[in-house]
């Protein structure tokens, strides 16, 4: 099941990714081709002029060309045509032949307890094919032309025979074509929508036949028993026959609110982020009040109703949610209630205020935005499965791709030529000169004869190239930051191992010259220095406040002594004792494992470190992780 879920969504990704051309394009006459210009294609339905497909020649194999064609466009920038017919045929041999397998299975070394497992996978694996609906898919086609401009139309259609229509995919995705009632109730700031026909009753139905007819009599009696119980608890399936066949979400994003992100100290100077106040709201569509008494009636419970306040608004009954306060000022006040059919949670007040609003006619919502009504055009919207994606998405999401951008910029530009030609090569390649954004309109239609989608996208000749390339940047910065940062987390460590190595030579040296006992406890850096001569090996590289802490004259050291080697001897003590180890504990600063923790639990550089350098009395230096410290000899005494 999950494999064919993941085959259609593949199919409607390679739609997004293939829209649109930049040009109109001139439709081919008789004369001009040279080639008789059929009549599969349907009449032009908008301001551009849908140019007919050629007519097909005959063809030995049964195809669904003809049948697919006809929701295309051919003409203009993409036209692509698969029958998987043939394709199936070989699949069912192969699962014939793994029928055939699992049956010699009988003859083989296996006892009857493995002989049934390996039975029951081929069976259950096989029913999901034959049930699931994919093996009636007959032809597979997309398309995409320019409609006008930048504007570009594509359509997907994923086909199988009228008679040819039991399979649970094709169930599940609804019937009959109805209003997207979602625009009912969608405000001027949403970005993102998704609404789709998922008839849940059909599903579970569907699984549980499943599981009845092919798992083992144990998780058939398991299954039974959960159900029982969720049945008798909160009468699931009456719930579950509740509910109205369809689901979807939306984000908003308010721009009169502007969250400012903080950015992590390390973040290159001058650097700043902020996004619009996101919102989302949930909702599933249902055929009585079943649902929601269940949730009202959660939300009276003692340990909840101190925290739930009532309100109305436009004659509906709003339950608020009050929460505790957030880093960021993000209005969080999840908020139920259920307008007409649908059970509505959004994760604000305001948001519910909104949708509201736009449910009685106070505004038109998303509706009547212009990026919308240009998307919309001439399209019908009726349909089974509604998306938009509004080019304000790229937008926002460019401002987080452009700040990574930033930051591996001046990472590249640390690390050195080299860096800085990747980089620059990897920024021309994501096209991050691009400030052009893409946003898309799509429904999805369920047809006696399979599905087809239909989009409109905005942006440039790709469609919604331009979201998928930052996107691409993201992803592409993403690569680069941690490798530039681990080449620099590295070198940092190296250098910090080596001033942890100096320090450790200075502490012995000191011992040399005073009887054999290394320093006091609260003395050992001042010693140190006279030999070392500069205060800068005891700075860190891995800390960035060390920098500057000296730039400002202060005396500092990112490095301890072990406090249970301070006065004593080194050539008495066992040759694993740590020395010297980096933690931030100050000047003259001493310690041992407890502190390395205490560090670690404090929010900064140190807690985020991979490794630490750490110098043996012996004189060796290690770089360790933080688990590793543990097994070392912190308290000088001899160990069995």
């Amino acid at each position: 099941m999950i494999k064919n879920s993941l085959i259609l969504t593949t199919v409607v990704l390679s739609l997004l990714i293939a829209p649109g051309c930049g040009e109109k394009t001139t439709p081919p006459t008789e004369e001009s081709t040279g080639e008789p210009v059929g009549s599969g294609g349907a009449a032009p339905q908008g301001p551009h002029v849908r140019v007919k497909t050629p007519t097909a020649k005959p063809s030995p194999q049964k195809t669904s060309m003809a049948e697919v064609a006809k929701h295309l466009d051919f003409g203009g920038s993409f036209y692509l045509y698969l029958s998987t017919e043939q394709v199936l045929a070989k699949l069912d041999g192969y699962l014939d032949a793994a029928s055939a397998l699992a049956d010699e299975a009988g003859q083989w070394e296996f006892d009857e307890q493995q002989r049934q497992q390996i039975a029951m996978a081929v069976d259950m694996g096989r029913t999901t094919y034959e049930q699931i609906g994919v093996r009636d898919i007959s032809g597979f086609g997309m398309s995409s032309f320019a409609l006008e401009g930048d504007l570009n139309r594509a359509v997907m259609v994923l086909h199988h025979y009228p008679e040819k229509k039991d399979g649970l995919l094709w169930k599940m995705i609804g019937a009959q074509s109805h209003e997207q009632q979602i625009l009912k109730m969608l405000p001027a700031d949403t970005v993102v929508a998704i609404q789709a026909d998922l008839d849940l009753v059909t599903g579970f139905e569907w699984m549980r036949k499943f599981i009845t007819d092919t798992a083992h009599p144990d998780l058939v009696a398991e299954f039974a028993k959960g159900l029982a119980e969720m049945n008798q608890a909160m009468g699931f399936e009456d719930l579950l026959r509740s509910t109205g066949g369809e689901m979807g979400f939306f984000v908003t994003l308010n721009d009169a609110k502007q969250i400012a992100v903080p950015l992590p100290p390390d973040a290159p100077q001058g650097l700043s982020l902020s996004f619009a106040e996101p919102g989302l709201a949930i909702l599933i569509k249902v055929k009585d009040d079943q649902l929601m008494k269940l949730i009202t009636a959660q939300l009276q419970n003692p340990e909840l109703a101190e925290m739930v306040k009532q309100s109305q608004e436009g004659g509906e009954t709003l339950y608020t949610m009050t929460t505790p306060p957030l880093p960021v000022d993000i209005d969080l006040s999840p908020t139920l209630l259920k307008a007409g059919d649908y059970i509505i949670l959004a994760t604000s007040l305001k948001l519910a205020k909104d949708i509201l609003a736009v449910r009685e006619g106070e505004n038109q919502g998303l509706a009547g935005t212009a990026e919308f009504k240009r998307l919309k055009g001439d399209m019908d919207l009726k349909g089974n499965q509604l998306h938009f994606i509004s080019s304000r998405l790229g937008m926002e999401f460019g401002k987080l791709t452009k700040l990574g951008m930033a930051a591996a910029e001046e990472q590249a530009n640390a690390e050195g030529p080299a860096e800085q030609k990747i980089f620059e090569v990897m920024k021309k390649f994501m096209g991050m000169n691009n400030d052009q954004h893409a946003g898309q309109l799509s429904v999805l239609r369920v047809t006696p004869e399979g599905v087809v989608m239909e989009s409109r996208s905005s942006g440039d000749a790709m469609g919604v190239a331009p979201l998928l390339l930052v996107g691409g940047a993201g992803i592409g910065a993403s690569i680069l930051l941690p490798t530039l940062a681990k080449a620099k987390a590295k070198a940092s460590s190296m250098k910090s191992a080596s001033n942890a190595g100096q320090l450790g030579k200075g502490l012995i040296i000191y011992s040399i010259d005073n009887d054999g006992r290394l320093p006091p406890a609260n003395q050992w850096c001042d010693v140190v220095m006279r030999d070392m001569g500069t205060e800068k090996v005891f700075m860190s590289p891995q800390d960035p406040t060390a920098g500057a802490r000296m730039e400002a004259g202060q005396k500092f050291s990112s490095y301890a002594l072990n406090a249970a080697v301070a006065g004593k001897n080194p050539d008495l003590l066992p040759p694993d004792t740590v020395l010297v180890f980096e933690c931030p504990v100050g000047w003259n600063g001493t310690g041992g494992l407890a502190d390395i923790q205490r560090a670690r639990a404090q929010m900064g550089s140190y807690s985020s470190l991979q490794v630490i350098p750490v110098t043996m009395i012996d004189g060796t230096v290690r770089l360790l992780r933080f688990g590793e410290l543990g097994r070392l000899n912190w308290t000088g005494q001899r160990r069995r």
